[in-house]
C-alpha cells in the first residue's frame, strides 16, 4: 500500500472503546480507519458471559456483543482492518501510523489500546480461558457462584477480586505466590470465612 490514504480519524485498538469511538465518528461523516493488531472486540470478546450491559437482561457472550460493535461501527462505513503497528509519528501534519502492510494518515490519533491482562504463562491456560479461566471477577464472577475458585496474585485488584467473589463462591483459595501480602490486605481476606490464604505456592497448571 502506498501513502495516498488519508484518513480524518486513525483509531488505534480495536476493542468496545475503539470501536464506541469510531462508530461516533464514522456517524458524524468523518472517514475512520480502526486498526487492531489481532482482532477486533478486544478482551471483552473472551467473555463468557457478560450480563450487566444494558438492553441484554438475560445477558449476552463477549464474542456477540462486540460482533454487534463491529456491525454497529461498519454500519456508518467505519474501515476496519487487522495489522501489526510497529511506529507512529503523532506529530506530523498528517499523522502516520507504520504498519507491517504499509503507512496510513490521518488528520487526528485516538489510542484506545485498553489494558494487558497479566498471564500466568502455564499449561491450559489459553485452553480454558472464559471456560474457568477468568481475568476479571466483574464480568465473569456469576459463573463462578457456589463453586470453589483460585485467585493468583498479591495486588490490591487481586484482593479485591477474591474478596467480591467471596460473596457468591463455596470457597477461595487465594495465592499470593513469592510476594508478601500487606497488613491491611492479610487483614481483609482473613476476615472473610471462605477464604483460605495457601502461601508459598505456585501455580503449575
Amino acid at each position: 500500500m502506498g501513502m495516498e490514504q488519508l484518513y480524518d480519524v486513525i483509531i488505534i485498538g480495536g476493542g468496545p472503546a475503539g470501536l464506541t469511538a469510531g462508530m461516533y465518528t464514522a456517524r458524524h461523516g468523518l472517514k475512520t480507519l480502526i486498526l487492531d493488531g489481532k482482532r477486533h472486540g478486544g478482551k471483552a470478546a473472551e467473555a463468557a458471559l457478560i450480563d450487566n450491559f444494558p438492553g441484554f437482561p438475560e445477558g449476552i457472550s463477549g464474542k456477540e456483543l462486540m460482533e454487534r460493535f463491529i456491525a454497529h461501527a461498519k454500519r456508518f462505513n467505519a474501515e476496519l482492518k487487522i495489522e501489526k503497528i510497529v511506529g507512529l509519528n503523532p506529530h506530523g501534519h498528517p499523522k502516520e501510523v507504520y504498519t507491517r502492510e504499509g503507512v496510513y494518515m490521518a488528520k487526528a490519533l485516538v489510542i484506545a489500546t485498553g489494558i494487558q491482562r497479566r498471564r500466568l504463562k502455564v499449561p491450559g491456560e489459553e485452553e480454558f480461558r472464559g471456560k474457568g479461566v477468568s481475568y476479571c471477577s466483574i464480568c465473569d464472577g456469576p459463573l463462578f457462584e457456589g463453586k470453589v475458585v483460585a485467585v493468583v496474585g498479591s495486588s490490591s485488584e487481586a484482593v479485591e477480586e477474591a474478596l467480591a467473589l467471596s460473596k457468591i463462591a463455596k470457597r477461595i483459595y487465594f495465592i499470593p505466590g513469592a510476594e508478601r501480602l500487606a497488613e491491611e490486605a492479610l487483614r481483609e481476606l482473613t476476615g472473610s470465612p471462605n477464604i483460605e490464604i495457601i502461601e508459598g505456592a505456585s501455580v503449575e497448571s
